[in-house]
C-alpha cells in the first residue's frame, strides 16, 4: 500500500524539466518588466537632463531585454513618442 501512494504522488508532481521552463517564463516575464521599467525611467531621467543616470537605465533595460529573449520572453511594445517632451 505505501507503493501505491509513492507512486501516485510521484506521478502528481511536475517534472524538473517542467519546473525548469515555468522557472525560465518567470524570470522572462520578470526581465520583460524590469526592462520596461527601466526604459520609462530612463527617459524621465533623460528629460530631467540626468545623463548619466539615462545612460545606466538604457544599459539595465538592453541587459534585461537580452536576458528575456534568452529565455524566450517576449518583447514589450513601447510607446517611445509619450513620454519624450512632455
Amino acid at each position: 500500500m505505501a507503493r501505491s501512494v509513492a507512486a501516485s504522488k510521484a506521478s502528481s508532481e511536475p517534472l524538473p524539466s517542467t519546473l525548469a521552463a515555468r522557472r525560465n517564463e518567470d524570470v522572462a516575464s520578470m526581465a520583460s518588466y524590469i526592462a520596461d521599467m527601466a526604459s520609462e525611467l530612463a527617459q524621465l531621467a533623460s528629460g530631467g537632463e540626468l545623463q548619466m543616470v539615462a545612460y545606466f537605465l538604457n544599459l539595465a533595460r538592453v541587459e534585461a531585454e537580452i536576458r528575456a529573449r534568452e529565455l524566450g520572453g517576449y518583447a514589450i511594445e513601447r510607446d517611445v513618442t509619450s513620454h519624450s517632451g512632455a
